[in-house]
């Protein structure tokens, strides 16, 4: 996701709320629903809340508590309503997301010498996805239990899970690939 898909993210749990929002109820709602794609910590959420402030786009209001300091509750402003809905009806960016993985950069480099250091690697790798995928199939389940309408939450773990399957299936065509190319003998050293 991207940091404009980020900023409109944001503007739109606020917008959706008619009472407004503060910080931290943002930050655990942000996390349930975008949590597999984007991991904001509590200082980006805060300096996202001060830009799209700036920019006219929301408004702060101190909302006094008993015995507890006040706290800020953001609602969107008729221009952030705006802005909002302007942007859900614009095409997504047509250009490709980049692939930045770490594997990919380290098989540039494979040398023969390095075949069972490079599978051990993709075994590490597989492990990893796997985990994720469990972790994955859970969080649908318990979304399933509870009887949430929870539509779009359960159309991102589809995405996520399918992108986590696809990439273990790359690490399948990585792992062939590599004993093709140096040989099982190679590879059988790893082992």
């Amino acid at each position: 996701m991207g940091s404009q898909a980020v900023q409109y993210a944001v503007l739109g749990l606020i917008a959706t709320r008619e009472t407004g929002i503060h910080g931290y109820q943002l930050k655990r709602e942000f996390d349930a629903i975008f949590g597999e794609f984007w991991a904001l910590n509590y200082g980006q959420i805060y300096r996202l809340l001060d830009r799209l402030e700036r920019a006219g786009l929301i408004e702060g209001r101190d909302e006094i508590q008993t015995g507890r300091p006040s706290r800020k509750v953001f609602l969107a402003s008729e221009g952030g309503h705006l802005d909002f809905d302007g942007w859900l009806v614009r095409p997504p960016s047509t250009e490709p997301v980049a692939l930045r993985d770490e594997l990919t950069v380290k098989l540039h480099f494979l040398t023969e010498a390095r075949v069972p250091e490079i599978l051990a690697l993709v075994r590490s790798q597989r492990a990893a996805y796997l985990q994720h995928l469990s972790r994955l199939t859970k969080r649908r389940t318990k979304l399933v239990a509870r009887g949430d309408e929870a539509f779009v939450v359960d159309l991102l773990l589809r995405q996520v899970d399918m992108r986590v399957r696809t990439d273990l299936s790359w690490l399948d065509v990585v792992e062939e690939a590599v004993q093709q190319r140096f040989g099982r003998r190679a590879a059988g050293r790893s082992r």
